[in-house]
This record gives C-alpha cells, sequence and structure tokens, in this order.
C-alpha cells in the first residue's frame, strides 16, 4: 500500500470529519493555535516510511525547544525519508536529536542558531560546521565522517564530543583552546593525536578504545592535570606510552 502525498490525506480526513474537501475553518483556527503552543516533539521513525515536510513546517512552532526524532528498532536500513529537510528552519530549538539523520550534512547554521544539544547518531553526515553554542555533540556511529571543522575544538561552551564509531575519521584539527570535558574516539581510524592536546585543560575523559590504528600518544598528554579516566583499551597498534602516563588510571 502506497502512503498518500500530504494533500491528499489531508482532502481524505476533511470528508470523514468535515464531510467537504477541505478543513472546517474554526478546525484551522484551533489547528494554528495549538501549533503556536507547541514546545517540544518526540517521535519514533522505526514505524514511519516518509514524512511530507514543508520548509515552513516549524515556523510558526515559535516555542519549540526539544526535537527528538529516534528509532526504537533502528538497522541503519529503515531510514524515514523527509522531504524538504535540507531547508529546514530550527531557529529557537536548543535540542536536537536525530537518530540515523539521513542527510550528508547539517542544515546551515543559521537555521539553528540557538541549539545548545545536537545528537545525531547513525547519521550519513559529512560534513559539520561550526556553532558557537553549542554544549553537547553527539555523532558517535557516523561512519561517513571524514574530517572536524577546524576550530570544533575551540568553541567556548563545548563540553561533550562523542566521535565513537566514526570508523573513517582518521585526524583531529589542531587545537588552540577549549573547554572540552569528556571527549569519546573509540574505533576511530585515528593514527595520532595532535601535539597541541595539552591545551584542552579541561579534559577529564578520554576514550580511545578500540583505535587499531593508534601508533603514539604525545608527550603533551601527561600536561592535561584534569584527566582522570583514560581508556585504551583494544588499541593494539599502540607501541608505548609516554613515561609519566603510568600514573593516571587507565581502562
Amino acid at each position: 500500500m502506497e502512503a498518500l502525498e500530504y494533500h491528499d490525506a489531508l482532502e481524505l480526513f476533511s470528508r470523514h470529519a468535515f464531510k467537504q474537501n477541505h478543513p472546517d475553518v474554526v478546525y484551522e483556527e484551533l489547528s494554528s493555535k495549538g501549533t503556536e503552543k507547541i514546545e517540544g516533539i518526540c517521535l519514533d521513525l522505526s514505524k514511519v516510511k516518509e514524512i511530507p515536510l514543508n520548509p515552513n513546517t516549524f515556523a510558526k512552532m515559535r516555542k519549540l525547544r526539544f526535537l527528538k526524532f529516534y528509532s526504537s528498532s533502528f538497522n541503519g536500513e529503515n531510514r524515514c525519508k523527509v522531504s524538504h529537510l535540507q531547508d529546514l528552519r530550527f531557529a529557537e530549538v536548543k535540542y536536537l536529536h536525530w537518530h540515523g539523520y539521513p542527510l550528508k550534512s547539517l542544515p546551515s547554521n543559521h537555521s539553528a542558531e540557538k541549539l545548545m544539544f545536537l545528537e545525531v547518531p547513525n547519521s550519513d553526515i559529512e560534513q559539520l560546521w561550526n556553532s558557537v553554542k553549542l554544549v553537547i555533540l553527539n555523532l558517535s556511529g557516523s561512519k561517513s565522517l571524514k574530517s572536524l571543522p577546524a576550530g570544533i575544538f575551540n568553541l567556548e561552551f563545548l563540553t561533550e564530543l562523542d566521535l565513537s564509531g566514526c570508523s573513517k575519521l582518521k585526524r583531529l584539527p589542531e587545537i588552540s583552546s577549549g573547554n572540552i570535558g569528556q571527549l569519546f574516539l573509540s574505533g576511530t581510524a585515528i593514527e595520532e593525536l595532535p601535539s597541541s592536546f595539552e591545551l584542552l585543560l579541561r579534559l577529564w575523559l578520554l576514550d580511545l578504545s578500540d583505535c587499531k590504528r593508534l601508533k603514539s600518544l604525545p608527550s603533551s598528554l601527561c600536561k592535561l592535570k584534569s584527566l582522570e579516566l583514560l581508556s585504551l583499551r583494544g588499541c593494539s597498534n599502540l607501541q608505548r606510552l609516554p613515561d609519566r602516563l603510568a600514573s593516571y588510571r587507565r581502562h
């Protein structure tokens, strides 16, 4: 059975609900008022094949702050098709979670100006932009991601970055500053860390488990005074550690 187009579905609904081919005026007014009060949307996409949206879908949801699209039975193949996704604006959204985000890039920076928490695990993302207000960025399992923006570690408010399972990510950009406290790099293709890693002064958790191409660690890693947890499990190609790392808790 094929899914109906939006206008066909609306007409069918109207025939049953209002005995006419279009929604009742009172219904439209009530719907508009309800839309303006929406603050959050949480939708399971596991049984949905397609969502017909238009670029202005969220335009009237001026109070929308929370948007979560997830899949309770994600297998990498049952991705929901969303029309006009690249043109959508999330101007007021602060938290966006989209499991299996289907596009190669995120909505443009000006479309998500207030975004603070971005979680797009198992996505098809290949390129990113720097959003100055990001606090948490989760790209875990995004197997198409090959590189990061030059200033990703320098974002003032970014405290957690999850890149675990990004199996094509081979290198990290140089660092000039940063407030990141938790960095997850397990299962990436990284061979070495930049020497400027020592500038992540607030880093307390570093997960490098299963980085099978990791060959060495910079001696500057020993300068991270806040580092408490360092996971090197499964780093089969790592030959030696900087001498002073022996004092850290290793997992």
